[in-house]
């Protein structure tokens, strides 16, 4: 067994075991909770019972019954949820096969541990991302629930009318071709089907495939009841995406003011990403891009941040998410997209529900991104005051998922 193998082993197992196990009761003890409406309560307790809340008040007064978690001193915060991530992404070579598998299996213990106790994973070989998806669920290895789309549905699998490979081929899909794409994604086990609707940014993000072609995948999506997750960047491509049912729309680096309203009108979801450009420039000899590359992505940083504003102040609904990818998203810094977002102009109170109820809500996970009595056991706690201070999601001391605690503070601080 190589060198790089025996230390992934080494670290997975290290790792599988988290500090309690599921079916214990706790009190977790606090002096400031605030929650998946950015609302701030006081002297918080915090009653689980298995993995779930059982209730949570504001008192002084610590009940009988259950280990007392002793918190105060810092915030307590419904677990985060990344509504776009890479989970399986790394600077190795790591692209389908069981490497691909154990990379994910890092990536998301990195992840829990920075407090995300859910992430949407949006492109990876469906077959690894799934077994991820279940040894977590399983308890084989520690992460967050992960929600996955595996292979997306692009122009290289199957043609688009207006893409790059009908100028190759002649021959867009057609509607069988589209359905039976959805349909064996879905056979594969994918919670989401993911299409390009568009190409990428540096090619002006125009559209890919026509408005009947984008239908027939959501209409097929809808029969297997599979929501549609699309990669869209400027306005033709995303419109027809939203008016195909998309339930949300990734990046949208380029859309115009007329799609961000018909994004509030429809209630579509918006999935943008501020820091992932800077994190490319700053890393650029390991991606291996050119110096035109990076001078696109450089510039192209202030056109993204722009659109993201636009949307908050027309009242879009935003939902946190990173793109995180290779070496990124295992680095423990993913909060670092919260404050590019608030200094976009995102209030803080908005960027945490952006990351608990609203995400939750967009991601149909009715059973969690709260604290309040009944919903899953996923329980944060944070150094400072995230109303205050962004910052603070960055400071995780605490994480508990589904009633087991992964994380406590080290002694003394």
């Amino acid at each position: 067994m190589s060198t790089r193998w025996m230390s992934l082993l080494t670290f997975l197992l290290a790792s599988v075991s988290p500090a309690a196990g599921q079916g214990r009761d706790y009190v977790l003890v606090a002096d400031l909770a605030v929650d998946g409406l950015g609302n701030p309560i006081p002297n918080p307790i915090v009653v689980v019972r298995g993995n779930v809340i059982q209730s949570i008040g504001s008192s002084q007064e610590v009940p009988a019954g259950g280990e007392v978690i002793d918190l105060r001193g810092f915030t307590l915060l419904p677990g985060l949820i990344d509504g776009h991530l890479h989970i399986a992404a790394s600077f190795e070579r790591g692209d389908g096969g069981p490497m691909t598998a154990l990379f994910g299996a890092r990536n998301a213990r990195s992840l829990l541990m920075s407090g995300f106790t859910t992430v949407r994973s949006l492109g990876t070989a469906t077959g690894a991302v799934v077994e991820l998806r279940e040894a977590i669920r399983e308890g084989l290895v520690p992460g967050p629930r992960l929600l996955v789309s595996g292979e997306g549905i692009t122009d290289r699998v199957a043609p688009g009318e207006e893409g790059d490979r009908v100028e190759l081929d002649g021959q867009p899909a057609d509607e069988k071709t589209l359905r039976g794409l959805v349909q064996e994604r879905t056979a594969a086990g994918v919670d989401w089907i993911k299409v390009f609707a568009t190409r990428s940014s540096r090619s002006g993000g125009t559209p890919v495939y026509s408005q009947e072609q984008l239908d027939w995948v959501g209409d097929e999506a809808r029969n297997q009841n599979r929501p549609v997750s699309a990669h869209a960047h400027a306005p033709e491509g995303a419109r027809r995406a939203i008016l195909a049912g998309a339930r949300t729309i990734e990046h949208g680096a380029l859309l115009d003011e007329e799609t961000l309203d018909l994004m509030v009108e429809r209630g579509t979801y918006y999935v943008p990403n501020l820091y992932l450009g800077e994190y490319y420039v700053e890393h650029a000899d390991r991606f291996g891009f050119s110096e035109e590359a990076i001078r696109y992505t450089r510039e192209f940083l202030p056109i993204r941040t722009g659109v993201f504003s636009r949307a908050v102040e027309k009242g879009v609904k935003i939902v946190f998410g990173t793109d995180a990818t290779a070496g990124w998203i295992w680095s423990g810094n993913t909060a670092i997209e919260f404050q590019r977002r608030h200094a976009a102009g995102q209030s803080n109170q908005d960027a945490i529900i952006s990351a608990t109820t609203r995400a939750a809500e967009a991601l149909f996970l009715e059973d969690r991104g709260n604290l309040v009595e009944g919903l899953l056991a996923d329980v944060i706690a944070v150094e400072g005051n995230p109303l205050e201070d962004i910052g603070a999601l960055g400071r995780v001391v605490f994480v508990m998922k589904d009633g087991r605690i992964f994380r406590r503070p080290h002694p003394g601080g």
